[in-house]
């Protein structure tokens, strides 16, 4: 699958929003990707703001209409669009990981992150909205993100961010054909190899308390699969456990 039609907006709120308007005015196709090269209310997950400098980065959404996929694996979504873009990252530079559930970081750093949002009719997904921001060549950052980082900074390298842009469509719509064919488990094995401390023992923190483990999968629903010490195994939604540092 390739690009249907780039709409390029030189500012909008969010490209996620603009996007969702558009599907609900019937005025778009799967495959459409509406790039933004200034967003003014820029979305993360939940509350959280996605701050971007004007045209130093890349924030865009893509439409899928995946609805081959039961709703009960919408996270495979995420993996694929995750996966498409740590591949550029790691095309780019060394230390590039998938921080559960769809942030990408170079080592410790954030360096981008992914808002997926579905609209579900019955037991079908009929559309998916994917958020994706890229720092590329952003060198200060003046929110509280406490640790955001760009490629610019770690290559000393120029983007331009529409040639980029190409290259990350390029590997979301291989993995999203990928999983059109059926092929699930090639997906999930790829995103758990790049997954950030996969079977590595840290620290988290869940409902207050702060315990070691190591992650050890995802069940079918996309919760993250933590191995304690005393080898019990459990499976956390998303915002109830978090990486903790102290």
């Amino acid at each position: 699958m390739k690009p249907k039609k780039i709409i390029r907006l030189n500012e909008v709120a969010s490209t996620n929003n603009y996007a969702r308007g558009q599907v609900l005015h019937k005025q778009t196709e799967e495959g459409t990707v509406f790039l933004a090269y200034y967003q003014t209310q820029g979305r993360g997950a939940g509350q959280n703001l996605w701050e971007s400098e004007r045209k130093k980065n890349l924030t865009f959404s893509v439409l899928l209409a995946p609805t081959f996929l039961n709703p009960s694996r919408q996270f495979y979504l995420s993996m694929v669009v995750s996966l498409g873009v740590f591949e550029f990252i790691a095309s780019e530079t060394t230390g590039a990981k998938i921080k559960w559930p769809n942030d990408l970081y170079i080592e410790n750093k954030k360096a981008g992150g992914i808002l997926i949002e579905h609209i579900i009719q019955g037991n079908s997904i009929t559309e998916t909205i994917a958020g994706v921001g890229l720092n590329l060549n952003q060198q200060v950052f003046k929110s509280d993100a406490p640790n955001p980082v760009s490629l610019k900074t770690i290559t000393g390298k120029d983007y331009d961010p529409d040639e980029c842009l190409d290259r990350i469509l390029d590997s979301i719509f291989g993995w999203y054909d990928c999983l059109k064919r059926g092929d699930a488990e090639k997906v999930y094995k790829a995103y758990l190899s790049h997954l950030f401390q996969y079977r590595e023992w840290a620290n988290y923190r869940s409902y207050g308390k702060v315990f070691q483990g190591r992650i050890v999968g995802l069940n079918p629903y996309g919760c993250l699969r933590i191995q304690s010490r005393d080898g019990t195994i459990k499976a956390y939604p998303f915002k109830e456990v978090v990486y903790w540092s102290g």
